[in-house]
């Protein structure tokens, strides 16, 4: 059956990647490129900002050499290669929520929905990382949809729409888990249900209200 059939009343979970599946600090990269650089991490930490390159990376208009050069240029790393700095742009990720892998596994919360799904604000070299770093447990999502790829961010409808129709289902069929809460809010005003991720237990509670 193809993922563009229709599913209408079906259910589709969207699981947000990093803070919710898996964490991640930004404070790792800095610490990284500081090491590598020879340079103080304060004075990284206040160059950093997640700024318009960073957002246009996540929406894939921009090469991963431009946004690398761009890194180079804002933290002063004209030390530092792009395999250099490509690889504190890597060291960001922890560890896996096992709690939530095991939910998502549960036959009967499997049972719930039509799909369940990844959805990440993420970019080309991130989730070429993380889905090689958590390929043992990724597995639990029948896909991952990313920013990069749509060319859309979360919490913005074409995001959103762009997942629906790759499911068959309306934007409001769309059930999303994320961290944030200012983008469950969001998500929420465009129809969604959603939830703002505090651990496992709670998502299973929150699971069994649907």
């Amino acid at each position: 059956m193809s993922p563009h059939d229709s599913h209408p009343g079906q259910l589709v979970l969207c699981v947000d990647m990093g803070g919710v599946f898996f964490t991640y600090s930004f404070l790792s990269a800095l610490a990284a490129w500081a090491d590598a650089a020879h340079v103080d991490a304060g004075r990284l930490r206040e160059r950093w900002q997640i700024d318009e390159p960073f957002d246009a990376f996540e929406r894939g208009e921009i090469t991963p050499a431009d946004y690398l050069g761009h890194l180079r240029q804002r933290l002063g790393l004209h030390r530092l290669s792009d395999e250099e700095i490509t690889a504190g742009w890597n060291a960001i990720y922890g560890t896996v929520d096992t709690g939530l892998v095991q939910l998502l596994g549960r036959a009967d919360v499997r049972a719930r929905f039509h799909h369940i799904v990844g959805v990440s604000n993420t970019n080309t070299l991130h989730a070429g990382f993380w889905r090689e770093l958590y390929r043992e447990e990724l597995p639990v999502l029948d896909t991952v949809h990313c920013s990069h790829e749509i060319g859309a961010t979360k919490p913005n409808s074409a995001f959103f729409d762009h997942v629906a129709a790759e499911h068959g289902v309306a934007r409001t069929q769309l059930v999303l888990v994320d961290d944030i809460a200012e983008v469950t809010t969001a998500a929420a005003g465009l129809g969604l249900r959603a939830h703002h991720y505090r651990g496992a237990a709670d998502l299973a509670a929150y699971l069994d209200s649907l």
